[in-house]
């Protein structure tokens, strides 16, 4: 906390997420088998190295973080629509409307939009491209905390959801087809009936 700069408010933050790993220090940076993370010391101009090993760090984990709370925004749409198969299957209707379809693909939009282009979740940050070591230890890192998998789950299980959503939609469309149907044979009759008494 000695090193922290306009930390948020704890009582304003909703929800907590955080990543935690022990490190030690050796001669080269780098990860144990048991995950422990590596920081170089007695290297020359070991004090600016040991900076920048733990910046490299440090991004692969709040990715990390991001993630974490990524997969809790898709953990709560999904629970949203995870009655609607089980509704489908027993034939029964669906109780929707156009807003709150509207609603949910828009939340499915933005956080595919977060995962996949807003925020650098799969990507190597530009800072490491000339930097080989360092995008080494990001590399590892990234890889000991398994991004590239769970942002593949994170995708699969948002195309499930865009799927069922994709569903509600062509039930919403069917629905408004019909009523229209309806209101034009209505109308149809209407001015059947009239031409007949107009006959007789």
């Amino acid at each position: 906390k000695a090193c922290q700069v306009g930390p948020y408010n704890s009582e304003m933050v909703v929800d907590k997420y955080s990543e935690v790993l022990d490190f030690t220090y050796g001669k080269q940076a780098g990860l144990l088998p048991s995950g422990e993370l590596v920081l170089s010391i007695g290297q020359d101009n070991w004090a600016k190295t040991q900076v920048l090993e733990k910046i490299a760090f440090s991004h692969g984990i709040q990715r990390s973080v991001k993630i974490s709370v990524m997969e809790h925004l898709s953990e709560d749409l999904i629970s949203s629509l995870k009655q609607i198969p089980d509704i489908l299957m027993e034939k029964r209707a669906l109780k929707i409307d156009q807003k709150g379809v509207m609603k949910t693909m828009g939340q499915l939009l933005a956080l595919r939009g977060l995962i996949n282009l807003h925020l650098p979740l799969s990507e190597t940050p530009e800072a490491y491209w000339e930097e080989p070591w360092l995008e080494d230890l990001y590399n590892k890192i990234s890889r000991e905390l398994d991004i590239a998998s769970r942002i593949r789950t994170l995708n699969r299980k948002l195309d499930y959801a865009h799927q069922v959503v994709e569903v509600l939609r062509t039930e919403l469309s069917d629905r408004h087809h019909t009523r229209l149907e309806l209101i034009i044979i209505f109308l149809i009759s209407v001015e059947v009936l009239f031409e007949v008494i107009h006959f007789f």
